[in-house]
């Protein structure tokens, strides 16, 4: 029988755990950013650094191999003795309280302690802010010992005869809980922009969310049912098991993917091409592509002569420092079908040349491409109907798919990803609204709202999710047509992929800081669903990498495991079938077959990634320990008494010099 003082304390230690994690991730007290409107100022970010990376990734080998070795370590036994007491203050069972405990494997929360001391050491911070960040180490021990305890009490409550699964469960349970800590820490600690000032105007698509829940628990239900058959396969072996379940994450993606493409398929398709003809006009932002600049304005024009409209050419030119602009003018003057025209920038980067040129703009669509992209003839025909038939439709992307030929393992790897992760993908997440980014390569937008939201921001990476995210709070959608194709360059050599990387993680990360679901509502899937999982794992992959490797090791190391490397292998190849079958269905469709041999080099590829996202994660600024305002107010900050000027550089009054 349940003790009630005991379950009333342990609702409360849950109450106050829920608002000292949540309450920050709305990020209702970050200054860090002193712009206004479409502009963000943030204090300049450190430059990427390898051996930085390199540094992180050893103390967090190091810190796992001290864990395997000290096995069963003095963290352990504290933990599994203060989840017993929590148990025991509500059941009063001693023996079961003991008996549950001594059945947890506390890896996750020994992870999380680990990552942030280390993130305090790595991290360029002041010692205030080091304690802070390593303070969520502690927060988390907290909140993982009241999530084992309440698992505890249901498994009491239902009477249940044996524990079977519950440390696996506890595990992938605390992993879930972990995110949002990782979440509060990066919030508190990284100057990030702030949250979106663009209103939210528009109800939530509710049919849309419903549609992306029933996809959702249909793909946890076959992932479940694969998981248990392949756990039953791993026998007794927690962290094997517990790798499976990890591994079944992405099957549990394209499993939705494939889900909303049968939706898809039963719907009625992407609108046709009528004889309406409305002007359009391209905005280009250029600096510096002489190289390509010719081949991008001649596609435009073909695409323009199959469209038979009015199309009009804006580029401009950012201070281009090659032939660019001759290039371009005298490409433009060659127009069979388009007209043109090219202005002067001044180099203040990419999204002020994209607002110059947008205000040059009076057409009520149009069309932003980037410089290095190249357009199918049929892109101007199949996208401008998406907007006539659907006055709700406010972006229309391409599928994008890479430049051939192809030169090195790199621009494979890359096209392979683009056909799935970033082509096959987005076409199915728009069926439920949930793109987070219509790509820059190319997109169709209506211009009058994009004058609402104030056009491109300028001051962060990532201006296309910002203006993705932007036009879907005043309740547009946006559109992905895989009959509108873009041909996009690729990263050739490892140097590009990852100045590629850094760009897209950091913009990924500070678009998911300014619009986060937590401090500016969650007005459709994509903000509570896809931002999250996308943007936001650039925040999770250094802790997620931790998490891995020392789950690795104590499948390696761990004396009690009984070593099955072939059967360890078939486990993770066979977790993913779900994903590769997809994959390779879409390859055939668009006539890359050709690049299934290069399939091999998919997980090399994939912790280069790894690497890099880890880089740009450790690459932010720190914001300073600030206490609150009415302290502050009250008492100077030690920084201001020891800058005090001495008596005599007052004036004679007493008061400050003017």
């Amino acid at each position: 029988m349940t003790h009630p003082t005991g379950l009333v304390l342990v609702g409360l230690d849950i109450t106050v755990l829920i608002a000292l994690t949540l309450q920050p991730l709305g990020r209702h007290f970050d200054d860090s950013d002193q712009g206004a409107d479409a502009v963000v100022r943030l204090p300049p970010f450190r430059r990427p650094s390898v051996p930085r990376v390199v540094v992180f990734l050893a103390l967090i080998t190091a810190a796992n191999l001290v864990i395997v070795a000290m096995r069963p370590s003095p963290f352990v036994q504290v933990y599994r003795s203060l989840v017993a007491r929590m148990v025991d203050s509500v059941v009063h069972d001693p023996g079961f309280s003991t008996y549950y405990a001594a059945k947890l494997v506390p890896l996750v929360p020994t992870t999380v302690l680990a990552f942030m001391v280390i993130a305090a050491i790595v991290l360029p911070a002041t010692p205030g802010r080091r304690l802070m960040i390593a303070a969520h180490g502690v927060l988390f021990l907290a909140v993982s010992v009241v999530t084992s305890t309440m698992l505890a009490l249901v498994a009491y409550a239902v009477n249940s005869p044996t524990f079977g699964p519950l440390p696996l469960i506890d595990l992938v349970l605390q992993e879930s809980v972990a995110f949002f800590v990782v979440f509060r820490f990066a919030f508190t600690s990284f100057q990030f922009p702030r949250v979106t000032q663009v209103p939210a105007t528009k109800p939530g698509r509710r049919w849309e969310t419903f549609l992306l829940l029933m996809c959702l628990v249909a793909a946890l239900c076959m992932m479940g049912s694969l998981a248990v058959v392949l756990i039953a396969r791993a026998g007794a072996e927690l962290f094997v098991a517990f790798l499976v379940i990890r591994a079944l994450r992405a099957g549990v993606m394209d499993c939705i993917y494939v889900l909303l493409g049968l939706v898809r398929m039963a719907g009625p398709g992407s609108p046709r091409p009528d004889e309406r003809r409305p002007p359009l006009e391209v905005i280009i932002p250029a600096f510096n592509e002489a190289v390509v600049i010719e081949r991008t304005l001649r596609s435009i024009d073909r695409a323009a002569r199959a469209y038979g409209g009015p199309v009009r050419v804006i580029l401009c030119d950012d201070g281009s420092m090659d032939d660019t602009r001759a290039l371009a003018e005298a490409t433009i003057a060659e127009f069979g079908y388009a007209t043109g025209e090219v202005i002067q920038g001044r180099h203040a980067g990419k999204s002020v040349a994209l607002n110059l040129a947008l205000a040059e703009c009076e057409a009520d669509y149009v069309y932003r491409i980037d410089a290095d992209c190249a357009l199918d003839a049929n892109a101007f025909v199949y996208s401008v109907p998406h907007f006539l038939k659907h006055p709700d439709v406010g972006l229309v992307g391409a599928f994008v798919l890479p430049k051939e030929p192809y030169t090195t393992w790199i621009d494979r790897m890359r096209a392979l990803e683009m056909i799935f992760s970033f082509g096959f993908a987005r076409v199915m997440l728009a069926e439920v609204d949930a793109v987070p980014c219509v790509p820059g390569t190319f997109c169709a937008f209506r211009r009058l709202p994009a004058l609402a939201i104030g056009g491109f921001v300028h001051g962060t990476l990532g201006e296309d999710v910002f203006f993705t995210c932007s036009m879907a709070r005043l309740g547009y959608r946006a559109a992905i047509d895989p009959r509108v194709i873009s041909y996009e360059d690729v990263p050739t050599t490892v140097r590009q992929l990852r100045v590629q990387r850094f760009r897209w993680c950091k913009g990924g990360i500070m678009s998911f800081a300014a619009y986060t679901p937590f401090g500016c509502g969650a007005p459709g899937p994509r903000n509570w669903f896809k931002m999250p999982l996308g943007a936001g794992k650039g925040l999770l992959k250094p802790f997620s990498s931790a998490m891995f490797l020392l789950t690795i090791e104590l499948s390696i190391l761990d004396p009690t495991v009984r070593h099955n490397v072939l059967r360890f292998v078939l486990l993770l190849l066979a977790s993913q079938i779900t994903s590769i079958v997809p994959r390779l269905i879409v390859m055939g469709y668009y006539r890359r077959l050709r690049l299934l041999p290069w399939m091999v080099l998919w997980i090399p590829f994939s912790f280069l990634k790894r690497f890099f996202m880890i880089e740009a994660f450790l690459s932010f600024g720190m914001r300073p320990v600030k206490p609150p305002l009415r302290v502050r107010s009250r008492f100077p900050t030690w920084s201001s008494v020891f800058r005090a000027r001495p008596a005599s550089a007052l004036d004679p009054a007493g008061g400050a010099a003017e």
